[in-house]
């Protein structure tokens, strides 16, 4: 569900130092844009010392939600240093969320196992395994199942 900017705001200030877990797009690009016109309304009431305490007190907070965010497209963290290299990381910031194989989105989104499936009464012929809906192979020892 898309933040509205203050609420992605706070979550970023909370989560000051939060290196773990996942930031959404939305999270990422409205604390951006917070951060973006903070630095512009202090560097038009030209204060410079305003603008280094803005700098200095959003570097964690920014730094966190880069690395959450990176988190939430299934990359390390440590692609945020990707810039040296390839500086349009902005693309990677961009991708949507990797739902499947992300180890970073662990109890986030559910899946289908035996324990949370009602059995259908159907079983695998060669080793019994129950049969997950939608499934064409057993997962127990790879047989395929005929259409029942």
């Amino acid at each position: 569900m898309p933040l509205n900017f203050p609420n992605a705001v706070v979550t970023c200030l909370k989560k000051y130092v939060t290196f773990s877990g996942v930031a959404s797009r939305s999270e990422f690009w409205w604390f951006f844009l917070f951060e973006g016109i903070g630095y512009g309304i202090l560097r038009a009431i030209n204060v410079p010392a305003l603008v280094s305490f803005w700098g200095l007190a959003l570097f964690l907070p920014a730094l966190a939600v880069n690395v959450r965010r990176l988190h939430d497209t299934g990359r390390s963290g440590w692609w945020y240093f990707a810039w040296i290299l390839f500086p349009w990381e902005v693309v990677l910031l961009c991708l949507p969320t990797k739902t499947s194989d992300n180890v970073y989105l662990t109890g986030r989104f559910p899946s289908i196992t035996e324990d949370n499936v009602s059995s259908s009464g159907l079983k695998c012929s060669s080793c019994g395994k129950m049969r997950l809906p939608g499934q064409s192979y057993c997962m127990g020892c790879g047989a395929k199942f005929t259409s029942e």
